[in-house]
């Protein structure tokens, strides 16, 4: 070729009976493109549809019409454009069991409908919907057509459940707008809306699949053709008609054929929904200004090896299943063997995608597979039943290693190699008005590994519940960069990182603050992103950006607003730096014509914040670093100031003092152990013990005294929690820093200043209330300055020797004579065969966990306040008595139990086997022992199953009948597993019954109740 080839296309439309399909032959090359283009001011329409004429009235008690269209299928007929519906029943029908073949009915009458075979089961469940043809209907026993409905059922949890609606049967004809084709007699019927003339509309059925097929080949691609100005309309697709129906795996990609064991058996042949046009091993192949509308399946769809291809300026609206497809999910897209497979390098900008999906509702605007730089940027992406854009395939799965949240990778075999997924990048999209029909997606959802992948500068609005992520990143989602995207109106949350690993989510903007990690999410790092009160507050600069560039706004043109004058530049800002990586900042307020709604910040240069008052926080700087901040304000049109005058800030000196410094905790879990609360990574946390109920608590030791003065928590979770931060020179006298007790958090990172500084050495952080998720915290930082060392150098006296008092076989009291000190002892240590086990400000401990006729050694060093340490008591030894259980393996009565954890196990004395109540049943619950005569009684230990969160109620009686109290526990939760019961005096008593009160929802449980007389 010498030149560019230019096919002009004059208005009209071209009916085709068959696909327009081009091979490499029909290629452009030598640096020169074919382009198929409307003639200038032309609108040229390539059509699958027929026209149906020749219509008469069939019954005129219910105004349906009837036509003779002979031997064809369809499942779209459109009047005067516009789609109409396939008859069908009322929502949610009653009356419905469903069976191993199919349903159990009530409604006899449905044993004479005729042409029982072309009726449909419709189903929606969660992000599918599933539409299963019927085999025959008998009596009460409705038939549903093999594959489908045993492909329906294999995904457990997630089965076919009774119908949503019934579709397609004449005797569902009931509604103006509704159509039934009669396939067997070759006869449409049609009841006509209000307006709508049969004898002048024009009404058109679908006959051609594929309009336009581009087919290449590994060796011979199709390359440089060109698309431009053209309308595709009216295509169909037959294959949900069969018996395989429509089972979606996700996404609009289908379980077909028989045989197939399980649902795992099916996930590399999940089978994928074709285009109106579609394209086959095509490079450079460009779509440019057409319209995709009225189409039955697919708008656009790019298979395996499109490279290259460029879809912008388009318009995809009224389309039955997702608008832009681009790239597989078989094994040649994600592991191909020839690199000439792999789809990348397309871009899909500038383009509309609204109302699609409009009748396989699982289906997608833009979806991308197992691609490498696919580019998705600038389109405007609304009016949507299910998610807006969706970018990767495989759950993890294919990815290299598999994925270790599903065993056995879940039959799929483990690749050493990653997929071609990577570089993928979302920008700049506007998207709103989702998930209007189905549940468990978002505005863009990703899954599996995608490295160098980036979602940024989207603009993301209205948003309702059944979007369990605004932006998800389902499963085996990993190495995303998600940055300056703007959220708002969003009913649920913002974020969702579903099993997703090692992505960074920074400086996104969002008027909902709740996001969630889950589901063994691990190395994500979640940092510097700002909540907003509302759209209004959301950057001016990230919102304006996105959407259609306005060389493409006419294609779907917003409402343009009266107010075109953007307020005044801010003042010039001003800082406070009370710590060396937080800057707070505020500036003169902007004016505007109709009112400032709020303001964006900038670092030197980079958008990092915005916010609706004057004033700011800027976190995750680096002390001693030079930093310039300008700010811009906005209205509620959008109108965006001139920057303020910069204001360079200094960040003070001065790093983290419980950076990798050693942590004591009130417990943890597994595999968020303790140190990871102080490791300076905010993708790693520690977790109090699984199950276990608040209170739960960490702290640090700084190493040396300093006077801190302020502290960083960042959560788990962005809101829920309530706490309180403590400083102690000593580990046994607590200064507050910081009381949030009353009110829960509303960010994840919360900030404790200090009025003045706090003098110590250890901080400790207790969470209070976490709204049930347990204490866990990704990072605890303090920031301060080291106290000038003691000029006290002398340490106490030793004490003297301590006394030991046994009170029961595992517990006794250690008493020990006060030491002396030249200025004075501030507390003592408390050492258990060389093993340091309590710090105390008194002269005696109470020690637990001993065991029965064990000998035990003792010591104790004083300290003074400048923590210089005495030498060790003398010794004292003692050996502890023999453990004679009254309560051992003595009859027991209870209000219920649970298999296997009988009654008699609470009095086996074996602290491995427990007694717990039945299971579900509500507080109270109880346990009686019969001690088999009356004795004296002094004690009585209560082991629970939990290490805290009991109340409960201790009494004993003689005679079974007149009880007493042995202790009270019922107004405040127990705080450690044993619990330990005194009576002032020896009582007298034969039976000894517990009353757990409450059990914080764990249920009455407890390893063992033992009762003693005297030592």
């Amino acid at each position: 070729m010498q030149r560019d080839i230019h096919v002009e296309l004059l208005s009209g439309t071209y009916t085709l009976t068959d696909t327009f399909t081009l091979t490499s032959a029909d290629s452009g090359n030598n640096g020169h493109r074919i382009v198929y283009e409307a003639a200038p001011g032309a609108n040229p329409v390539f059509s699958g549809g027929a026209s149906v004429t020749g219509w008469t009235l069939a019954d005129s008690a219910h105004n349906v019409y009837k036509a003779h269209v002979g031997n064809i299928d369809t499942r779209q007929l459109y009047v005067n454009g516009e789609l109409e519906t396939r008859a069908r029943g009322g929502n949610n029908p009653s009356g419905f069991t469903k069976t191993s073949t199919g349903y159990t009915i009530t409604d006899t009458s449905m044993d004479s409908w005729k042409n029982q075979s072309d009726l449909e089961v419709v189903s929606r469940w969660g992000w599918m919907l599933m539409r299963c043809p019927v085999q025959s209907i008998v009596g009460t026993t409705m038939t549903v057509q093999q594959p489908c409905f045993h492909n329906a059922n294999l995904h457990a949890g997630q089965e076919i459940q009774n119908p949503t609606w019934l579709e397609n049967a004449r005797e569902l004809l009931d509604t103006p707008g509704e159509w039934y084709l009669d396939k067997s007699a070759g006869d449409l019927y049609y009841m006509p809306k209000a307006g709508q003339n049969l004898a002048t509309a024009t009404v058109t059925v679908p006959r051609v699949q594929d309009l336009v097929d581009l087919n290449g080949t590994i060796s011979a691609p199709v390359s440089d053709v060109s698309f431009q100005g053209i309308t595709f309309s009216y295509s169909t697709w037959l294959a949900p008609s069969s018996s395989d129906g429509l089972i979606e795996g996700q996404a609009g990609f289908r379980i077909v054929g028989s045989n197939n064991p399980d649902f795992d058996s099916t996930r590399l042949n999940w089978v994928k929904t074709p285009g109106a046009v579609n394209v086959s091993y095509g490079h450079g192949v460009s779509f440019q200004g057409n319209t995709f509308t009225h189409l039955g399946a697919v708008g656009l769809n790019l298979n395996t090896g499109t490279q290259g291809t460029t879809i912008t300026g388009n318009v995809f609206k009224e389309i039955a299943a997702t608008g832009i497809q681009v790239g597989g999910t078989d094994v040649i897209d994600a592991h191909p063997s020839d690199a000439r497979s792999i789809t990348k390098d397309n871009t899909v900008s500038n383009n509309v995608v609204t109302n699609v999906a409009d009748q396989y509702t699982g289906s997608l605007g833009i979806f991308a597979g197992y691609t490498d730089h696919s580019v998705i940027s600038h389109n405007k992406v609304y009016d949507l039943p299910y998610s807006g854009i969706s970018v990767g395939w495989g759950w993890g799965l294919t990815d290299q290693g598999g994925d270790t949240n599903y065993p056995g990778n879940s039959g799929v075999p483990v690749w050493t190699t990653p997929t071609t997924s990577q570089n993928n990048v979302v920008s700049d999209n506007e998207i709103s008005d989702i998930m209007k029909l189905q549940a468990d997606g978002g505005a863009i959802y990703t899954l599996s590994s995608d490295p160098g992948g980036v979602v940024s500068g989207n603009y993301i609005n209205s948003i309702p519940t059944p979007a369990y992520g605004a932006i998800y990143q389902d499963e085996g989602s990993r190495y995303w960069h998600l940055t300056n995207n703007a959220l708002c109106n969003v009913s649920y949350q913002w974020l969702l990182m579903n099993h997703g690993m090692d992505n960074t989510v920074d400086y996104n903007f969002t008027s909902q603050p709740a996001f969630t990690t889950q589901a063994n999410s691990t190395g994500d790092t979640i940092t510097a992103n700002t909540t907003v009160d509302g759209c209004g507050q959301l950057p001016a600069s990230i919102v304006d950006n996105a959407g259609l560039q306005p060389q493409y706004q006419h294609l779907d043109p917003d409402p343009v607003s009266s107010d075109q004058t953007a307020p005044t530049a801010p003042g010039k800002p001003s800082a406070v730096t009370d710590f060396p990586t937080v800057a707070d900042l505020s500036w003169p307020a902007s004016t505007d014509s109709t009112g400032v709604t709020g303001y964006a910040v900038y670092r030197d240069g980079k958008l990092v914040s915005a916010s609706t008052d004057p004033k700011v926080r800027i976190p995750g700087l680096t002390a001693g670093t030079t930093y310039s901040f300008t700010v811009t304000a906005r209205d509620a049109a959008g109108n965006e100031s001139q920057p303020s005058a910069p204001v360079s800030v200094t960040m003070p000196s001065g790093g983290d003092l419980a950076l990798n410094k050693p942590v004591t905790v009130s417990s943890y879990s597994d595999p968020n152990t303790p140190g990871l609360a102080v490791d300076g990574d905010v993708s790693t946390r520690w977790a109090q013990g699984l199950g276990l109920p608040d209170p739960s608590w960490v702290q640090v030791d700084l190493g040396a005294q300093y006077g801190v003065t302020g502290a960083i928590t960042t959560f788990e979770k962005a809101g829920g929690y309530k706490y309180r931060i403590e400083v102690s020179p000593d580990e046994v006298h607590w200064t507050t820093l910081d009381d949030h007790t009353g009110t829960a958090t509303t960010e994840a990172t919360n900030y404790s200043p200090a009025a003045q500084p706090v003098d110590g050495r250890y901080l400790r952080l207790t969470v209070t209330g976490s709204s049930g998720n347990g204490g866990s915290i990704y990072e605890l930082a303090a920031y301060g300055t080291a106290l000038p060392p003691s000029t006290d150098q002398t340490a106490p006296d030793a004490p003297g020797t301590p006394t030991v008092t046994p009170l029961l076989p595992s517990l006794a009291d250690v008493s020990w004579p006060a030491a002396t000190d030249n200025v004075g002892v501030t507390t003592y240590e408390l050492y258990q065969d060389g093993k340091r086990i309590a710090v105390t400000d008194k002269t005696s401990a109470r020690v637990s966990g001993l065991k029965p006729q064990t000998a035990y050694s003792f010591t104790v060093v004083a300290r003074d306040a400048a923590l210089n340490e005495s030498a060790p008591s003398p010794a004292a030894t003692i050996t502890m008595p023999a453990d004679n259980d009254l309560a051992l393996n003595k009859p027991v009565t209870v209000s219920s139990y649970s298999d296997p954890n009988t009654p008699g196990l609470a009095v086996d004395g074996d602290l491995s086997t427990r007694w717990a109540q039945g299971l579900g049943l509500p507080d109270p619950s109880w346990v009686q022992v019969d001690l088999g005569k009356v004795t004296a009684l002094s004690s009585v230990v209560t082991t629970f199953e939990k290490p805290s969160g009991y109340k409960y109620l201790l009494e004993y009686s003689s005679d079974g009948l007149n009880w007493s109290t042995l202790e009270d526990h019922t107004a405040a939760n127990t705080t450690s597993s044993a619990n330990y019961s005194f009576a002032a005096s020896p009582v007298s008593a034969r039976y000894v019954r517990l009353t757990i009160t409450g059990s914080s929802y764990n249920g009455g449980s407890i390893y063992e109740l033992q009762a003693y007389g005297g030592f």
